[in-house]
């Protein structure tokens, strides 16, 4: 055999071991862990021993992909069904935040060059979710994004950059769009109009 030839073979047995550990990642972290089988204690139990710092077990359909060493859930999180996220970097949600279906988190960027080539290898940017945020149905959570405390995401918003503390965000890309009053207010429904 050739150099090349032996360089070739070992480069194509990376990837095939690097695709064979990808598939066994997303049977366990995607399969095996978001089914509806499978009661969220189990779930819960299932992230502990991977490494992941969990006080709650993400609902039906989560799937994780990256590291579960860089996930850490909070106390009295709710992730509603189809959560996913991707702890290339570190992820942590607060305590008693809410998150709804089909929720995206994401910490892989891929930056360009000058020449406007992607760079294949991605750079994690970590997203931290603070305590008592609610996040809405279908939003996106960018790379290296901040959710400070008692923050309110509209379904579908895609989420970028800091979002502070006390206020309701919504949109594309998601900006404060209101203010949130204290827990003490109450928001009369609508009344129909006649």
């Amino acid at each position: 055999m050739t150099e090349h030839t032996t360089t070739t073979a070992s480069g194509a047995a990376a990837r095939l071991r690097q695709d064979l550990l990808y598939g066994l990642e997303h049977i366990v972290f995607t399969s095996v862990l978001g089914s509806p089988l499978l009661p969220g204690v189990a779930r819960r139990a299932m992230l502990l021993a991977a490494g992941a710092h969990v006080g709650s077990g993400p609902g039906i359909g989560f799937a994780l992909a990256g590291s579960a060493r860089n996930l850490t859930i909070g106390h009295g999180v709710f992730c509603n069904k189809r959560v996913s996220v991707e702890a290339i970097a570190p992820v942590s949600i607060g305590d008693d935040t809410s998150i709804g279906m089909d929720v995206l988190i994401i910490t892989s960027h891929h930056g360009f060059d000058g020449a406007g080539q992607w760079n294949r290898t991605p750079e994690g940017r970590p997203v931290r979710i603070g305590k008592r945020v609610w996040i809405g149905a279908r939003a996106t959570v960018l790379p290296g994004t901040v959710i400070e405390d008692d923050v309110v995401v509209a379904a579908g918003a895609v989420v970028r950059g800091t979002l502070r503390s006390g206020g309701v965000y919504g949109g594309v890309p998601a900006k404060r769009i209101r203010e949130l009053g204290p827990a003490s207010e109450t928001v009369e429904p609508a009344q129909p109009v006649r």
